[in-house]
């Protein structure tokens, strides 16, 4: 119909399915994702023919799938991939081999040429992760089973394109050595730039740029440089949005508001398109009309599911995964669409398929698309993320924020919120006013300062709960706010500077400081919290003692995860042992580094990577102690350290 045609209309039915069909899908059971699968089925051309599948609907599917695999990359932690590269490896030869071999069969049953033959194993061999929103729904996607399967796709993508590569050149007799070399080096450079170089360049560029707007367009560009990238050094652009999914992951925190709005902006439009296209293109009604498309589907089918099965059943015996993990590395693994596509109509358009192997073949991507995702529901509810975070997490449940100008204390709320987010605790924002004359006033500007601390993290997961609040003084009014709202820690800015020569910090912070039950967590945050590259904790000689030493540890580490970068720890001779004893069995897939600190602390080797790094001062105990211990350590390091220092202080 022409009116569908129109922008406006067309745009209104695309949301339209977008919007419903999951919600009737879900009413019966079924995932989502089905819905919109099956809704694409309904409105296109082989449906009721309300849009074509023409080169609109192709160019944002497109884009849906580049972000599909590139929210895959991205929501993996980077470290636990790198650390599960061998596992993936396994897992991405076997679920490659089996389906290549089996589908090579299937065509020689079928009586195709052997370039047919090898065309069609290619096009089992690869799988796409159409159920990975349910993972990251559900909050798994840190097991080792989902990072094995979403490694391996990278692995069977690369060869599925590989293998279209050389099944092309020798059906135009132009099979060349020479070209197969050059794409190997060239894929290799690719990767390694992407992976290595590229979170240097993010951290470069958050390090300057704090804008939410600007950092979320950067992080677009990255995506589709590298999309394109893949593209021009011979493989599908998904390869490359793999690849800076990975990247980006490494660069930011893991709950960053940027990666938020980009996963937002793919898995509520863009994701969602692709699953559409899916369901447009796809004639159900094939088998039908011809007897013979039966047979073919049904083998078709067989090695779809057997395969995959079959790979994933070994891979679970050999690395010895629970029954959830099986079924879900299987559920993940065998749904065919990314790679499977482009290879079905490039097989068709060169004439080593038949139009009776095509649709038969797309009914298996629609029986797949379907099976994948009930399966993962199914089955993903029982995994276990395998990094144990729950000792580390108390102190963050509920920081409370002492506000006096939120946009002056950016970094600080950022940071608040990343360890509250990590934590599932929430940000406690308290303004307070005293009781002194222009309390109108003072009132109605404490209103609008809380009202802006929301607009300024802009991150919707993030709890944040508003406390005004009157008092006589400062202190008393965040001391007291502090035990009626429960806080687990009270987090402040500090300037840097002493206010008063009698006062370490100045005289509201050591107020709170000396006079708080809870932990206290003093920040000089100059630099944006996302351009960080490692936590730097220093325990120079006598610093705290032995007792307390474990909560510190602790509470780096929690650090050191939320903002996803490395942990060093400088540390005196008599506290190495003891760290390391601690640090081992906790710290999990976190990277961490433990170096001796020769003689005293000197401030002048600390400028190496002034704006990358947060140095911690750990502090202990009653004044006296501090001053005894610590001394005027911190002012010194804000006077000569030009970037981020936390004093972190537990009273006892």
């Amino acid at each position: 119909m022409d009116l569908f045609q129109e922008p406006i209309v067309f745009f209104l039915v695309v949301m339209t399915i977008i919007l419903v069909a999951p919600l009737l899908s879900e009413r019966v059971r079924l995932p989502g994702i089905v819905g919109i699968i099956l809704g694409g089925m309904l409105i296109g051309p082989y449906g009721f023919k309300l849009l074509p599948a023409n080169d609109r609907m192709e160019f944002l599917s497109t884009i849906g799938l580049v972000y599909l695999m590139f929210s895959a990359g991205l929501e993996l932690d980077f470290h636990q991939f790198v650390r599960v590269r061998g596992r993936a490896l396994v897992f991405g030869l076997l679920t490659f081999l089996f389906p290549q071999c089996m589908g090579m069969l299937l065509g020689w049953i079928l009586g195709m040429p052997w370039l047919g033959m090898i065309l069609l194993g290619s096009a089992f061999a690869s799988h796409t992760l159409i159920a990975f929103p349910i993972l990251a729904r559900l909050g798994v996607t840190r097991n080792e089973a989902v990072a094995v399967t979403a490694g391996a796709t990278i692995l069977t993508d690369i060869g599925a394109f590989i293998i279209l590569a050389i099944v092309l050149g020798a059906n135009e007799g132009n099979l060349e050595v020479s070209y197969f070399v050059k794409l190997f080096i060239l894929l290799v450079i690719f990767a390694f730039a992407v992976i290595f170089l590229l979170p240097k360049l993010g951290k470069w560029f958050f390090q300057r740029y704090t804008s939410r707007s600007v950092e979320f367009q950067f992080v677009i560009v990255l995506l589709f440089v590298c999309a394109l990238g893949a593209k021009l050094v011979g493989v599908h652009e998904v390869v490359g949005a793999f690849l800076a999914g990975l990247a980006i992951s490494a660069t930011l925190p893991r709950h960053s508001p940027v990666t938020g709005h980009v996963l937002f902006m793919g898995e509520s439009f863009f994701i969602p398109l692709f699953l559409l296209y899916s369901g447009m293109i796809t004639d159900p009604l094939s088998v039908v009309r011809n007897p013979q498309t039966i047979f073919i589907a049904l083998g078709i089918l067989i090695v779809a599911y057997l395969s995959k099965f079959l790979a994933a059943w070994i891979t679970g015996k050999i690395f010895h995964y629970t029954k959830a993990e099986l079924f879900t590395v299987f559920g993940l693994s065998h749904a065919q669409a990314a790679v499977t596509i482009p290879t079905l109509i490039i097989g068709l358009q060169v004439g080593l398929f038949s139009t009776d192997l095509f649709n038969s073949a797309i009914i298996m991507i629609l029986f797949t698309s379907i099976t994948s995702p009930l399966i993962v529901q199914k089955f993903a509810p029982k995994l276990q993320t395998q990094i144990d975070e729950v000792e580390a997490l108390p102190l963050f449940k509920r920081i409370l924020v002492p506000i006096v100008n939120p946009e002056t204390q950016k970094n600080l709320l950022t940071l608040a919120s990343l360890l509250a987010t990590t934590a599932e605790g929430s940000v406690i924002a308290l303004n307070v006013v005293r009781e002194e004359h222009g309390l109108n006033y003072e009132m109605s500007r404490q209103k609008e300062l809380l009202g802006k601390v929301p607009d300024l993290l802009e991150d919707p997961e993030t709890k944040i709960e508003l406390i005004p609040r009157l008092s006589k003084n400062y202190a008393e009014g965040i001391l007291q706010a502090s035990m009626e709202q429960e806080a687990s820690i009270i987090l402040m800015g500090w300037r840097g500077k002493r206010n008063l020569q009698q006062n370490i910090l100045g005289s509201i912070l050591d107020e709170v400081i000396w006079g708080s039950d809870l932990p206290v967590m003093v920040g000089k945050l100059p630099h944006s919290i996302n351009g960080m590259k490692r936590v730097l904790l220093l325990l120079p000689s006598k610093v705290i003692a032995p007792e307390v030493l474990h909560r510190i540890l602790m509470a780096n580490i929690s650090l050191a995860r939320s903002l996803n970068v490395p942990l060093d720890v400088l540390a005196d001779v008599s506290y190495l042992s003891k760290a390391t004893d601690i640090l081992e069995p906790m710290a999990g897939d976190l990277e961490y580094r433990i170096k001796k600190m020769d003689g005293q602390l000197r401030i002048k080797d600390l400028h190496k990577h002034t704006e990358s790094d947060i140095l911690v001062i750990p502090g202990y105990g009653s004044r006296q102690r501090f001053l005894a211990n610590i001394g005027n350590l911190p002012e010194k390091l804000a006077a000569s350290f030009e970037g981020n220092i936390i004093l972190l202080h537990f009273d006892r």
